[in-house]
């Protein structure tokens, strides 16, 4: 190794140390065969430590203007020149006291463009070191903070997502080690970037699901219909001693790219609950030496509001739950360190324009609410996109943005999840489910509208989001009221039960009452103007 690839080598472990390093989510795919509604479902936690806080926004389509130009990187050292004309997207930016303290771009972690194609990125993964020292990071190189946005302006079909990024990793390099999930109404990929300029792509089957940690899955391309991959994939391996070749042959990515060296538990058990989840009677208890395919069948099909749940997920009824043994050691799907949460439900049978909603979660999932924003929509509401400024960093203001509200709730909830967080989550899961089947009968009102009055079926498709979002906003902010009113009073550093009448003493630990949510879930149940 010449001293040009170790000083990359070291440059790219500080960024990973001071930035991305901490940034660990969990992945989730459902093909529309595999659903129990015929769309196609992506979801992904973005996390990390701290307060980051994020919000949501509509970014416009611009036609004809062609002097512009969007970073690919964090230090805004390396630009691309976008064209003329660039497409409507939503994302969930972080706000500008979140960019002020954390350094990073804007990071949409996820995108939905007005052409039905939809795009999270990252799920951070790891490669061995050989894979790595062949060719290291790239310093000013591409990284997810700026990808979502970049790939989904210019971007008709999620091949073209694909082949857009591809080009990209080729121009620039990468910066970090990422995995992709692309979709538009017809067919979904899965993208695996291993080092400076390696990736992989494989068009995922319609009749399978995925659920992944911070690691790569992928082994063999011939299992898939269709693949776009780096120029020397498999002649770096070679040519530097760390190829792996498998079944027939044939080069195992996984093995060569990945390997053992860096299966951790951290990772490799949330990859495991997912599987277990969604076909429990094909998998048993968690080994670290166990292989969880990429692609596997599940047991029954697979509803929007099961993705929500499993987004949630805290390894409940097993071994590892943190919460029902007490373990301190648990890196779970739930975790209360996400900056967001979202889903995208792509529906192949409805125009571009209407086809993709965003579920989007502010803050942690356990505890907060999933509320929906269709790409039709000029704008959400007024609370959800929101931007907390510069000069108001480190004021946690949970009366003016959602994603204070959801923070607290989570990080409340979670210090006595029988009381607080369970019917904190009972009321969400009422609400999400009303929520999704009055979306789904908005969809099909706002469809038919779309072919007399394009502009009336737009704002009816906003109202009826903005409405959802306010809602749950308002419940939020009376829920955590209601927690903080209930840990105060309940607030006793003496953990024995005593008898009220004669002050006596129990000789067991009290054990408090679960709080009483008496809010109206009705309007959820969602009717717009």
């Amino acid at each position: 190794m010449n001293m040009k690839q170790v000083l990359c080598i070291a440059i790219c472990v500080m960024i990973c140390l001071l930035s991305a390093g901490a940034f660990a989510c969990t992945g989730v795919y459902i093909g529309k065969e595999a659903s129990t509604d015929g769309t196609i479902i992506i979801a992904r936690s973005n996390d990390t430590q701290g307060n980051y806080p994020t919000r949501v926004m509509v970014s416009p389509r611009v036609e004809q203007d062609p002097n512009r130009e969007m970073p690919v990187n964090n230090e805004r050292s390396e630009f691309f020149d976008l064209p003329g004309t660039t497409y409507k997207y939503t994302g969930t930016p972080f706000m500008d006291s979140a960019m002020l303290e954390n350094g990073n771009g804007m990071d949409d972690a996820v995108c939905v463009n007005e052409y039905g194609v939809a795009m999270t990125m990252s799920v951070t993964a790891f490669s061995n070191k050989a894979a790595k020292a062949a060719d290291p990071w790239v310093p000013t190189g591409i990284t997810e903070f700026t990808m979502n946005q970049l790939v989904l302006t210019t971007s008709k079909t999620a091949k073209e997502a694909v082949q857009r990024l591809a080009k990209l990793i080729d121009q620039y390099g990468s910066s970090e080690t990422n995995i992709a999930l692309i979709i538009d109404q017809h067919e979904a990929w899965y993208v695996e970037m291993y080092n400076g300029h390696q990736y992989a792509a494989v068009k995922l089957p319609d009749d399978k699901v995925s659920v992944f940690g911070n690691e790569f899955n992928l082994e063999y391309l011939s299992d898939y219909s269709e693949s776009i991959v780096s120029e020397n994939l498999e002649k770096l391996a070679v040519d530097n001693g760390f190829a792996v070749y498998g079944r027939d042959n044939e080069l195992n990515l996984l093995a060569t790219y990945a390997g053992k060296e860096t299966v951790e538990d951290y990772s490799h058990r949330r990859t495991w609950i997912g599987h277990k989840v969604l076909a429990p009677s094909a998998y048993g208890d968690y080994s670290k030496d166990d292989l969880y395919p990429l692609m596997f069948s599940p047991e029954n099909r697979v509803s929007l509001q099961t993705v929500m749940e499993l987004m949630r997920n805290r390894y409940e009824g097993t071994p590892y739950s943190p919460d029902e043994t007490g373990r301190k050691d648990m890196r779970v799907i739930g975790t209360d360190t996400s900056m967001s949460v979202h889903i995208v439900q792509m529906h192949p049978d409805l125009p571009p324009s209407i086809a993709g909603t965003t579920w989007i979660c502010l803050g942690p999932a356990p505890y907060g609410v999933f509320v929906p924003l269709n790409i039709l929509c000029s704008e959400p509401s007024e609370s959800y996109a929101a931007n907390q400024p510069e000069d108001h960093l480190n004021q946690f203001e949970s009366d003016v943005y959602p994603w204070f509200t959801y923070k607290e709730l989570n990080t409340l909830c979670l210090t006595d999840y029988k009381t607080y967080g369970i019917p904190v989550r009972k009321y969400w899961h009422t609400a999400e489910k009303h929520m999704i089947d009055a979306m789904a009968a908005e969809l099909e009102t706002v469809n038919e509208l779309l072919k007399s009055d394009p502009a009336k079926a737009q704002r009816k498709m906003t109202v009826f989001c903005s409405k959802l979002q306010e809602k749950a906003f308002e419940d939020g902010k009376a829920l955590l009221n209601e927690v903080r009113w209930a840990m105060s009073a309940n607030s006793n550093t003496m953990k024995m039960g005593m008898n009220p009448e004669t002050d006596e003493l129990y000789t067991t630990e009290r054990v408090l009452t679960p709080i009483e949510v008496e809010l109206d879930v009705t309007p959820y149940k969602g009717e717009s103007d």
